[in-house]
């Protein structure tokens, strides 16, 4: 069964969002094994883009200190490719067929992904052209993994047309 992990920065917080998470992550454990790691954010103390730098560079070695050789990261940025839900089990399909140890997808803080953190990664994904607050973005992230396993395993949640 493929190992997916949820990496953000911070808590969910949001009135109902907890639930909501906790719903899809349960609904989940049917088709992937999906676990959620929460980071602590970093400070930001000013909007300089030198701080931005050095934030987006300690984030960077927080995310790849949770990788392993047999692991992959993803990250979801406004800027990378839309997968719809088909695409979304194709790849988990291929991801599951890898023989991979955990895949993580990982949302980033408000201040986004380095740009050399962005070229190391297996893919960049986004979960639509809207701007998400980031832990609404988690949810959507959440039930679209759901979905699309399930879809994968011919469940029936998945309705297309």
């Amino acid at each position: 069964m493929l190992r997916v992990e949820v990496v953000a920065f911070g808590k969910l917080r949001g009135p109902g969002l907890r639930d909501a998470a906790d719903h899809y992550l349960k609904l989940s454990q049917k088709f992937i094994q999906l676990s959620e790691l929460e980071l602590k954010p970093i400070t930001v103390p000013d909007k300089s883009e030198a701080t931005r730098h050095n934030i987006q560079l300690r984030e960077q070695e927080l995310l790849e200190g949770r990788l392993s050789t047999r692991s992959c990261l993803y990250l979801l940025d406004e800027g990378g490719k839309n997968l719809g839900t088909q695409g979304w089990a194709d790849l988990l399909g291929r991801l599951s067929s890898d023989g991979l140890g955990t895949v993580h997808f990982a949302l980033g803080s408000s201040l986004g992904f380095s740009p050399s953190l962005k070229k190391k990664v297996r893919g960049v994904l986004s979960l639509g052209a809207q701007t998400l607050p980031h832990e609404l973005a988690r949810v959507v992230l959440f039930e679209q993994l759901f979905r699309a396993s399930s879809l994968n395993a011919g469940h029936p949640y998945h309705v297309e047309g």
